[in-house]
C-alpha cells in the first residue's frame, strides 16, 4: 500500500468515524435497543442485569472501530489532553474491570467494564479528533430538538405517540409503573420523548440546552441567532418532563455561563442570555400556566421533610453507605448495586435500584479507589478554574464546558443515570473528554 492510498484510506475512516459520531450524540437519549441476552432476577428491573444494546451503542462502536482503522493505516501520536483528567478516565476504566474480582454479578460486571473501555476510546476520540464546536453542536440540537417535539406531542396528548418502533413507551397515565404528577385528583403525565424516562430526558435536554446556551453566548455571526431558535425549541420539553435534578441542573450550569459573563464584561453576552431568558419564559409559559398546580408540587415550596422521593432517596443512600463500608476495597462490581442490596437486606420498603447520588453508587461499585477517580473527575475541573478564574473565563470553550460538567456533576447529586445508563455515561464521558481537550488549549 503506497502513500497516497493510505492518506487516502484514513481520510475515509476519519469521515466516516466523524459521521458516526455524530450519529452517536444525536442518539443518545433513544430508547430504542436489541435486548441481547435476558438475564432476569426478580423483582429486579430487568434493564438493570439484561445484556442491552442501544442504538447509540451501535453508532459508538462504529466510531471507535472507524477511528482505529484510520489509525492503523495512517498512524500517528495521539494526544492525551489534560494529563490529570486522561490518568482518572483511565483509572476509572480500570477500577471497573478490578470490581469483576468482588462482584455480585461477574457477568454483568464484565459486561459493564467492556462498556468503560469503548467509552475510555470514545473520550480519547474526542481529545483527539473534535477540534470544531461545530460537530458537538450541530448533533446536541438536533437531538434535542427531536426529543423535544416529541415530548410535547405526548404531553399535549397525554398519552404515547405511536412512536415504538422508534422505542417509544406505551404511555397512559392511568396505567401503574407509568411517570406522573398526581395533582387534584389528576394523573398528569411526564414528558418521556423517545427515552426510557422523563428523568433522562429531562438529563439529556438540559445538557443540549447548556451547550446551546453557550453557543448564544460565544458564537459567531448568525450561531447565536441559530443556537437561540434551537434553545426556544427544546426549553419547553424539559418544563414538560417535571424533572427537578433537570431543571436545577439547567439553573446551576447557565448562572455559571452567565457569572463569567458578567465577570468578564461582555454586555452583548450579557444582552443575548437576557432576552433568551425572557423569551424562554414566554414560550413556557402557556405550559406553566395550565399547569401550575403540577410545576409547584413538583418544586414542592421548600416542604423536602415531606417529599416521598425525597425520603426514599435517603434511605437509598444510607443503604448504599453500608454496603460501601463493607466493601469498601474493590467494591460490589460495576452495575451490581440493585442485586447486591436484593442480597444484602431482608427488608428493602423500596424497589431495588442504586443510590439517588452518582458518587456514592460509582464508590459503592468500584471501591473507594474508583470512586476517588470519579471524584477527582468532578472535582479538578472546577478546582483548576477556581484558581485560575481570572484568565480563564476569557476562554470561551473551557467556560461552555465546564459549564456541562456543572449541569452533569448537579444531576449526579440526584440520580444515578448519569453513572449506570448508556445515555447520561455518553453525557458525562463526552463532558470529560471535552473539558480535557478545552483546558489542554488553554
Amino acid at each position: 500500500m503506497n502513500l497516497s492510498v493510505q492518506e487516502f484510506a484514513s481520510k475515509i475512516f476519519g469521515y466516516g468515524a466523524r459521521s458516526f459520531f455524530a450519529a452517536t450524540l444525536v442518539l443518545i437519549p433513544f430508547r430504542w435497543r436489541l435486548d441481547l441476552w435476558p438475564r432476569p432476577f426478580f423483582p429486579l428491573y430487568t434493564d438493570y442485569t439484561d445484556f442491552l444494546l442501544f442504538s447509540s451503542d451501535i453508532a459508538l462502536t462504529f466510531t471507535v472501530v472507524l477511528w482505529l482503522c484510520s489509525l492503523w493505516v495512517s498512524p500517528r501520536r495521539l494526544a492525551a489532553g489534560s494529563w490529570l483528567m486522561t490518568i482518572c478516565v483511565a483509572g476509572l476504566t480500570v477500577s471497573g474491570w478490578v470490581s469483576v474480582l468482588g462482584s455480585v454479578d461477574s457477568t454483568l460486571s464484565i459486561y459493564h467494564a467492556v462498556r468503560f473501555v469503548f467509552l475510555f476510546f470514545f473520550y480519547l476520540y474526542i481529545v483527539n479528533e473534535i477540534k470544531s464546536p461545530f460537530w458537538v453542536i450541530v448533533p446536541v440540537a438536533l437531538q434535542i430538538i427531536i426529543q423535544g417535539i416529541v415530548a410535547a406531542g405526548q404531553s399535549l396528548a397525554q398519552s404515547s405517540l405511536g412512536l415504538q418502533w422508534l422505542g417509544e413507551h406505551l404511555l397512559d397515565p392511568a396505567q401503574s409503573g407509568v411517570s406522573i404528577v398526581p395533582v387534584g385528583g389528576m394523573r398528569l403525565l411526564r414528558a418521556y420523548g423517545l427515552s426510557d424516562h422523563p428523568n433522562i430526558l429531562g438529563g439529556c435536554l438540559a445538557f443540549g440546552l447548556v451547550l446551546l446556551l453557550a453557543a448564544v453566548l460565544h458564537g459567531k455571526n448568525r450561531q447565536p441567532l441559530l443556537a437561540s431558535v434551537g434553545f426556544l425549541l427544546a426549553f419547553p420539553a424539559l418544563v414538560m418532563t417535571f424533572s427537578r435534578s433537570a431543571w436545577v441542573g439547567l439553573m446551576a450550569a447557565a448562572s455559571f455561563l452567565v457569572g463569567c459573563e458578567a465577570l468578564a464584561l461582555r454586555w452583548d453576552s450579557l444582552k443575548r442570555a437576557a432576552a433568551l431568558g425572557a423569551a424562554s419564559l414566554l414560550v413556557a409559559s402557556p405550559f406553566l400556566i395550565q399547569n401550575f398546580g403540577a410545576v409547584q408540587s413538583r418544586v414542592n415550596s421548600g416542604r423536602i421533610a415531606q417529599d416521598d422521593q425525597m425520603k426514599e432517596r435517603a434511605f437509598l443512600i444510607e443503604a448504599g453507605n453500608t454496603m460501601l463500608v463493607e466493601h469498601s476495597v474493590v467494591g460490589i462490581g460495576l452495575g451490581g448495586s440493585p442485586l447486591a442490596f436484593k442480597n444484602h437486606f431482608e427488608y428493602f420498603p423500596l424497589d431495588y435500584q442504586p443510590p439517588h447520588y452518582a458518587l456514592l453508587t460509582a464508590a459503592m461499585e468500584t471501591g473507594v479507589i474508583g470512586g476517588i477517580f470519579y471524584f477527582l473527575l468532578l472535582l479538578t475541573p472546577l478546582a483548576a478554574f477556581a484558581l485560575n478564574w481570572r484568565t480563564l473565563i476569557l476562554q470561551p470553550a473551557l467556560v461552555g464546558t465546564l459549564s456541562l460538567l456543572i449541569a452533569l456533576t448537579v444531576v449526579g447529586l440526584f440520580d444515578y443515570y448519569t453513572w449506570l445508563y448508556a445515555p447520561g455515561r455518553l453525557w458525562q464521558w463526552l463532558a470529560w473528554g471535552l473539558f480535557s481537550t478545552a483546558w489542554k488549549a488553554a
